[in-house]
């Protein structure tokens, strides 16, 4: 029985550590899962801070003021430099770059556009 017991404990001590190496073999999957999520996280973000900025374009530019300087300015600080806004009238045209998983890599084809148009209150 002493023996039943031995190789019952030496096939226990042969899966130790299974668990561990099962997880780092996922690693790699949870981590592009990660980065999946977090990117459409940024994409959401930049999209409502698009459109943000466009409508405070628009408005600046029926007031009278820079409607272009105003929608860059009004945009958050890590997309400044991947941004262009336009302004027609009282109609701002904004966009916007999306960075890929981190902020210093952008690529022409994910970018989000937004246009707004706010009467001026004459």
């Amino acid at each position: 029985m002493s023996a039943r017991m031995n190789e019952h404990e030496i096939g226990r001590r042969s899966e130790r550590g299974s668990v561990s190496l099962e997880t780092i073999g996922m690693l790699p999957y949870l981590l592009m899962a990660a980065l999946f999520a977090w990117q459409v996280l940024v994409a959401g973000y930049i999209a409502v801070n698009t459109e943000n900025a466009a409508r405070n374009g628009s408005r600046v530019e029926g007031r009278g003021g820079n409607g272009s300087a105003a929608a860059i300015e009004s945009l958050a600080p890590f997309v400044r430099d991947n941004a262009t806004a336009r302004v027609d009238g009282e109609r701002a045209t904004v966009t916007v770059e999306i960075p890929i998983v981190l902020p210093q890599i952008t690529s022409e084809n994910f970018a989000i556009t937004r246009t707004a148009t706010l009467p001026s209150t004459d």
